[in-house]
């Protein structure tokens, strides 16, 4: 297997190690790089910027398949800006607040309101935080309990659907290694679809987070913040809680709509769906131009209507209409650079054969059965310590994807620890956007709400590493149900172990005042 020995994993080596120093991604990746395309041009850095640009830069962002999905980027960008800015969501939300009245039916709705905004993991904090504060607030559920709430069914969700800009960034990146590897037998989609089931930690977040909410089964700290609501107390002393940057703001005397979210959805879904089964879904696979047609069109279609209703109602004009799609699409740009900065770096990755070299050197020792594992456990460290799942996936896929195929790992759960591991840290970094963003819809302190999710995200990342581990040997996702009935029972026990120290403690308090 050729490659250039060490030098082979000195780029994405340096870029993990950079992006833990910097929590910058994007440098971190352009560094990489950098260095890898000095490598190549024997040490002349000039060169090797020089190739950098005109190699792989250009070259990826030429690349039809990646222009297409670049472009799709900013469609879902503008659309759910246009969404979110309409305030059907909120309209919703108000809908079914009437049948709201104890503090877990509170926290139940907050997690099927999570679960319903699917679309966009930002949108689901900006969207559902700030129509179930008030709900939240008059039940006594704490901020932080809210904000792991918003946490919890944002990002997970994300990573499970392939349709919006979560599953075309992956697909993106899973499409370049099966067309380097001369992989021809099935797509990026059908590689993301088949991996959805392994995907443990998404499917057992979003399990624990239901079952927190409906059972109160609450322990560690977040056990205290809710004991201390109880009392009328949703922050702590001291905190210093983070709003939304940005709130939906109508026109005054105007009252947001369900319908301006409810009818571009299904107009999205029915666009989408018709177009992939006049293509022969489910009963033949996708092309890879036919499914980006179908998100192109189907979420172009939601937003047209969207504005279409949101003009008919008052909620703004067109050219406010115009300035939210552009404000959306702007707020993609930092994602697309991460993209074609991830596909230069995979690209490059096979030119120096850094998944040949990796193979080389641990053939001898490392069992195929346990690269899923291994895998969930660098992606899970490198997405804590940057707060990014897109970096780590950038990083892990063109390495990961290359060592499943060449080693006979099962590939569908290799992406699939991939998409869980790089998921952790988004999901419960301090320095992840999601998380700030959760904190800002709940109205919560913002390290509160890491201290207190902090314990949760390990108790089902450690249960989701045992099942990386056992389906790196079987390939079996049933797994997934043993699985959720030990991660339930592992939670019942912490909680009653939690309240049995908490009596203890407000017991000993009470002996020490007397």
């Amino acid at each position: 297997m050729e490659n250039y020995g060490f030098l082979s994993i000195l780029p994405p080596l340096l870029a993990i190690i950079l992006s833990v120093i910097t929590k910058n991604v994007v440098i971190s990746l352009f560094l990489g790089i950098m260095v890898g395309t000095t490598v190549l041009c024997g040490g002349n850095l000039f060169n090797g910027f020089y190739v950098f640009i005109k190699d792989y830069v250009f070259v990826q962002v030429a690349d039809s398949y990646n222009a297409q999905s670049l472009t799709n980027m900013l469609i879902i960008g503008a659309f759910v800006a246009i969404i979110t800015q309409s305030g059907g969501a909120v309209a919703f939300a108000k809908k079914v607040s009437k049948w709201i009245n104890t503090k877990a039916k509170a926290e139940v709705a907050m997690w099927l309101g999570g679960l319903f905004i699917w679309f966009s993991d930002s949108a689901n904090a900006l969207l559902v935080g700030p129509v179930f504060q008030s709900i939240g607030d008059r039940l006594r559920v704490s901020r932080e309990k809210f904000a792991y709430i918003l946490d919890s069914t944002a990002s997970p969700i994300c990573s499970l659907v392939p349709i919006i800009s979560w599953g075309v960034y992956i697909m993106g990146l899973i499409n370049k290694e099966l067309e380097a590897l001369g992989i021809t037998n099935m797509t990026s989609w059908d590689v993301f679809v088949k991996a959805v089931p392994y995907q443990f930690y998404s499917i057992l977040t979003l399990f624990m987070c239901g079952y927190v909410a409906f059972t109160q089964f609450d322990y560690g700290p977040m056990l205290q913040a809710q004991m201390r609501a109880e009392s009328g107390k949703l922050l702590r002393d001291g905190a210093v809680p983070l709003r939304s940057t940005r709130q939906v703001e109508l026109p005054e005397g105007v009252e947001p709509k369900m319908i301006t979210m409810v009818l571009p959805l299904l107009a999205m879904l029915a666009v989408m769906f018709f177009i992939f089964i006049r293509n022969g879904f489910p009963f033949q696979p996708l092309k890879g131009p036919i499914i980006r047609v179908g998100i192109a069109c189907g979420f172009l279609t939601g937003a047209f209507i969207c504005i279409f209703l949101s003009i008919r109602y008052g909620i703004m004009d067109f050219k406010k209409a115009q300035d939210t799609l552009f404000e959306g699409m702007t707020g993609m740009v930092y994602l697309m650079v991460v993209m074609i900065f991830a596909w230069s770096l995979g690209s490059l990755c096979k030119t120096l054969g850094t998944a040949n070299y990796i193979i080389e050197t641990t053939k001898g020792f490392l069992n195929p059965s346990l690269l899923p594992v291994i895998v969930f456990t660098v992606g899970a460290l490198m997405s804590l310590a940057t707060g990014s799942s897109w970096g780590p996936y950038a990083i892990l896929m063109p390495i990961a994807i290359p060592m499943s195929i060449n080693m006979g790992a099962p590939l569908f759960v290799t992406v699939a620890s991939v998409i869980s591991g790089g998921l952790f840290g988004d999901h419960c970094s301090p320095l992840s956007d999601t998380t700030l963003l959760a904190s800002m819809g709940a109205a919560s302190d913002h390290i509160d709400h890491f201290r207190t999710q902090f314990p949760y995200a390990v108790t089902v990342a450690v249960i989701a590493g045992i099942l990386f581990a056992i389906a790196g040997f079987s390939e079996s996702f049933i797994i997934i149900i043993p699985g959720a009935a030990a991660l339930a029972a592992v939670v019942y026990f912490l909680h009653k172990q939690a309240i049995k120290n908490y009596e203890n403690g407000i017991n000993s308090k009470k002996i020490t005042a007397s």
